[in-house]
């Protein structure tokens, strides 16, 4: 409530400093005056009637100020943190490797991750399970007609 008594001031002597000297204000005074008045009440709305918000959206810029788990650095390196939380990140590599860089279906050498594709070897519909052991690489070639 002290927020609306103060901005009730504020526009009271806008007004009475208008009223008395209407030579000291322009019509840019004007419209910064209420882009000011309308950037306060949100603000005011924002901070009083969703506390929620406010408080997830400080609690993300704080959050967003800390090293996020997706980088790695050399010095305190939180990859083992990385890898523990997120344990098939790297799931693409290493079945690629397991399968000697080869298509699960035509074995034809891919060169690297981009002509890679992950796919079932049982699809799902067919009562393939959503287990890695179930997952194989195969090549943009073999994916589009499997």
């Amino acid at each position: 409530m002290n927020g609306i008594l103060l901005l009730i001031v504020i526009c009271t002597l806008y007004y009475i400093v208008y009223r008395y000297f209407p030579d000291k204000l322009s019509e840019k005074t004007h419209m910064y005056f209420g882009g000011g008045v309308v950037i306060y009440i949100v603000l005011y709305y924002v901070i009083v009637f969703e506390t929620n918000f406010t408080h997830k959206m400080f609690q993300n810029i704080y959050d967003s100020t800390q090293q996020p788990l997706y980088t790695f650095n050399a010095q305190g390196s939180n990859a083992s943190l990385y890898y523990q939380q997120n344990p098939n990140a790297d799931i693409k590599e290493r079945l690629l490797m397991n399968q000697g860089s080869r298509c699960a279906q035509c074995q034809n050498y891919m060169v690297g991750q981009n002509d890679a594709m992950m796919s079932y070897r049982v699809p799902l519909h067919s009562g393939g399970s959503n287990d890695p052991s179930n997952l194989v690489v195969v090549c943009s070639g073999c994916h589009t007609f499997r």
